[in-house]
């Protein structure tokens, strides 16, 4: 595997919170930058750097076969933990069989980790690997119609707001809620359903939270 790295930024990195996150973030007016860099611009290239890949892949897979599409959206039996039992699959391909497909990223971004403030939450970033974001809280209480909207907007289970003229959708792919902790395959959404998810977080009531992966986690054990 491949690892792209960025300058080292400033490891204390003060964000400040606003009635809308995503516009703020368009106005560049959340983060202190440092040497020409911003958290943001973190976020946003490993965002940029898998879903190049997933692009790339799914045009390989569907010249490959007959049939098939990106992104599809499936509806999971009901042993699935994933919320609502939603999943989005990489690629699935239906020559004479129906095969889910999906994209093992051989380049990542390796940093240097990063610790900030975000309104009143401590926010420590260890590792982003879009499709693999694990966010540790200590929020007591996700408020669960804030969750249901989130997921609603990011997802969008229906296709609802998919431009048929793109290779991707621009959604994320699944959501998994245990005690203190969020997995999010982050799909090929844009970086802002990661700040969205964090700004909730936040006004559920965290004050510490880490950002890591769960295949960087498992490789540090032993």
């Amino acid at each position: 595997m491949a690892y792209e790295t960025m300058e080292r930024l400033d490891p204390l990195i003060r964000l400040s919170r606003g009635q809308s996150l995503a516009s703020r973030l368009a106005l560049g007016s959340i983060f202190r930058q440092f040497r020409g860099m911003d958290i943001t611009a973190l976020v946003t290239h490993a965002r940029n750097l898998y879903v190049a890949q997933l692009e790339a892949f799914a045009e390989a897979q569907a010249q490959s076969c007959t049939k098939g599409a990106a992104e599809v959206k499936l509806r999971l039996g009901e042993q699935s933990k994933l919320f609502s039992r939603f999943y989005c699959a990489d690629f699935i391909s239906n020559d004479g069989k129906t095969e889910i497909k999906e994209l093992m990223p051989d380049r990542v971004l390796s940093f240097t980790p990063v610790r900030g403030m975000f309104g009143n939450a401590s926010v420590g970033i260890e590792h982003v690997r879009w499709d693999d974001v694990v966010i540790h809280h200590d929020a007591p209480e996700l408020p669960p119609a804030a969750v249901a909207h989130w997921f609603e907007l990011w997802f969008d289970a229906n296709d609802e707001r998919r431009d048929p003229t793109v290779v991707l959708s621009g959604r994320i792919h699944s959501l998994l809620l245990q005690p203190g902790t969020l997995s999010v395959d982050f799909g090929s959404a844009p970086s802002d359903a990661f700040w969205d998810m964090l700004g909730l977080l936040e006004k559920a009531g965290a004050t510490a939270i880490r950002v890591s992966s769960s295949r960087a986690e498992a490789s540090s054990v032993g």
